[in-house]
């Protein structure tokens, strides 16, 4: 029985290393979305402090200058977090173009699996085949010989 070669064995191997590439950019996409969004919520979670720390603050004497720059900071704090909202998008886009990117791989990759399965089923028909040639024509010989 001749050894099985499969033809695009090389291909394969390298959509199956593509595929591990484009698993480990969807991998590090994800990671920057998380990251993205601890950015927010530590931003939110001091705006939140600072609007305690101002409510605390107006409660007792403030002065105007002080106001002004608790006011001010709140101000920024909130853009800062449209902004991160924004940044958060992004990162969620990428997600998802790294995401398309792995599913096309892996089609990729299946497709060549499936036909290396097919041809590898054709190679064990046909050596089969073969098997029961030699047979037939050993149980054949066998069979002149012993009427003669």
């Amino acid at each position: 029985m001749a050894k099985f070669v499969f033809r695009f064995a090389s291909y394969l191997n390298l959509k199956s290393k593509l595929e591990e590439q484009k698993k480990l950019a969807y991998g590090n996409a994800l990671k920057q979305v998380e990251i993205e969004k601890q950015k927010k919520f530590a931003l939110l979670a001091e705006r939140a402090s600072n609007i305690e720390e101002f409510r605390k603050k107006v409660r007792e004497h403030i002065a105007p200058a002080e106001l002004q720059r608790h006011n001010n900071y709140l101000t920024y704090l909130k853009e800062a977090v449209a902004k991160q909202e924004i940044v958060i998008q992004k990162a969620e886009e990428q997600a998802e173009l790294r995401r398309l990117e792995l599913v096309e791989a892996m089609k990729d990759r299946k497709t060549l699996k499936k036909l290396k399965e097919n041809v590898y089923e054709q190679y064990l028909i046909e050596e089969k085949q073969a098997e029961m040639k030699v047979t037939d024509e050993i149980v054949s010989y066998k069979y002149n010989n012993l009427r003669r």
